[in-house]
């Protein structure tokens, strides 16, 4: 399938009043998510695997929650980066991406929708999908997963976002990735290997990494998550990790990483 570039957006929703009863229970339930979910998170992106060199930033979250709910669905202002369709053998295709945060406000539970179009504009069909990270802080970035099933031909797509304010967050866990490398296995997938540590004084409980793969024009080429083993991630413990990309068969110039976990307290 021949993929066109695509175009991304912010999208707004007229609700009506069931519609706006359907948010707030959205809300409730996004909330009461993220207090099970999301404990904390951090990415790792690796300009130049070559030369080895690249950048990493730690991003601690714990939820603080509005006992007013005054939350409100906004189209947040942000940034797309290493936008793919990716296709399957079956004729699923999957649109994955990166989105960073420049609303001003923090966000749960980003909405990310993709719309396919013909070449005068009509909408063939849609989808929708969520970030990894249950909570995204302003200036923070998350990566996004759509999938559209048996999709139609078409000409090109658009991405569009929405998501729910939520009041500010306090910052005590620390998760980090290092040694990151990239081999081939016996079925010639590629597979990527490191060490995950947990640099706070908090248990992390069900960590989960999610990473992009990136070609020499910052396209993702895979994409793919992995849960740790061990369910209990003990404070100032290293963990090591690996994961196997089906779908490419080339070493990636780059890529982008992050990681999500709930908390737990120490006992």
């Amino acid at each position: 399938m021949e993929l066109p570039p695509p175009k991304v957006y912010g999208t707004s929703k007229q609700n009506s009043q069931s519609g706006s009863l359907g948010n707030w229970k959205n809300l409730m339930t996004g909330i009461v998510v993220a207090w099970l979910v999301l404990g904390s998170s951090v990415f790792t992106y690796f300009q130049n695997m070559t030369s080895g060199s690249g950048s990493s930033q730690d991003e601690n979250v714990t939820i603080q929650i509005d006992p007013n709910l005054e939350s409100i669905e906004i189209i947040p202002e942000g940034e797309f980066q290493f936008i793919s369709a990716l296709p399957d053998i079956i004729g699923n295709v999957y649109f994955v991406g990166k989105f960073t945060n420049k609303s001003g406000q923090n966000l749960l539970m980003p909405k990310f929708t993709v719309d396919l179009q013909n070449a005068e504009g009509t909408s063939l069909t849609s989808g929708f999908g969520y970030s990894e990270k249950s909570i995204v802080p302003n200036g923070d970035s998350a990566s996004f997963l759509v999938l559209i099933e048996k999709a139609p031909n078409y000409d090109r797509y658009d991405i569009s976002v929405t998501a729910t304010t939520i009041p500010e967050h306090k910052a005590i866990q620390e998760l980090s990735l290092k040694q990151i490398d990239f081999k081939r296995n016996q079925y010639k997938e590629i597979v990527m290997f490191g060490k995950i540590q947990n640099r706070s004084n908090t248990i992390a409980n069900s960590t989960r990494i999610t990473c992009l793969l990136l070609d020499k024009n910052d396209q993702s080429i895979d994409y793919e998550s992995v849960s740790l083993e061990k369910e209990d991630f003990l404070p100032k413990e290293s963990q090591n990790f690996q994961i196997i990309f089906s779908r490419t068969k080339q070493i990636p110039n780059s890529y982008y990483c992050e990681t999500n976990s709930s908390m737990k307290n120490n006992e």
